[in-house]
């Protein structure tokens, strides 16, 4: 089953705009955003169907690069789709030129590295006083859960538009490389230094 409606978070190297007051860390784009011209193809086709037709998506919902990766097999998957990194410039690219709606985000530190981790991560912050905390994947799913219910507030005013000219997705591979999740299996400790 393809699920149409949904959204993809990309983190990605910070930037400064006369128009936001913190630093942009993160885009928020309909997955047919990733279907545009300007992204590159098949990569960001390939990318769509992963967001749309991996089991058990919902719609409306918003999935982070970090999720597609744990998704592709912890990243194993990533060579037969092709260069994420590429299709996050390019929809950064198109967002900052208002070529298509998006949300431009100055997330949290905390929140920006769970995000940028897998669904099972369990992350320990250090904070500058040296007192640490550890943050799981209940408090990452928060962190999605309240993107999710931004982006349906944006929507009470209309559609994302994702740009003009949309390809169609490709079709091949008939079958992409998922490694689906599976209960019981336990994330990797990440940790970090930073502020809580």
């Amino acid at each position: 089953m393809v699920v149409r409606d949904v959204y993809f978070l990309a983190l990605h190297e910070p930037y400064l705009s006369p128009e936001h007051s913190v630093a942009i860390n993160a885009t928020l784009v309909h997955a047919l955003t990733l279907l545009h011209p300007a992204v590159p193809q098949p990569e960001g086709g390939l990318m769509y169907r992963c967001l749309t037709e991996f089991p058990d998506r919902s719609p409306g919902c918003v999935v982070p690069l970090s999720t597609l990766t744990f998704e592709l097999d912890g990243g194993q998957g990533w060579d037969r789709i092709g260069d994420w990194e590429q299709v996050v410039q390019a929809v950064v690219t198109l967002a900052r030129a208002r070529r298509c709606d998006a949300m431009p985000l100055g997330l949290p530190q905390a929140a920006a590295v769970l995000l940028a981790n897998g669904p099972t991560t369990i992350t320990t912050l250090y904070s500058t006083d040296g007192t640490r905390s550890q943050a799981d994947p209940v408090e990452r799913q928060w962190h999605v859960d309240e993107l999710t219910a931004l982006v349906r507030e944006f929507i009470t005013q209309g559609a994302f538009w994702p740009g003009e000219g949309i390809l169609p997705p490709p079709e091949h591979p008939a079958a992409l490389p998922y490694k689906p999740y599976k209960p019981g299996l336990r994330g990797f400790r990440f940790s970090s230094e930073m502020e809580p």
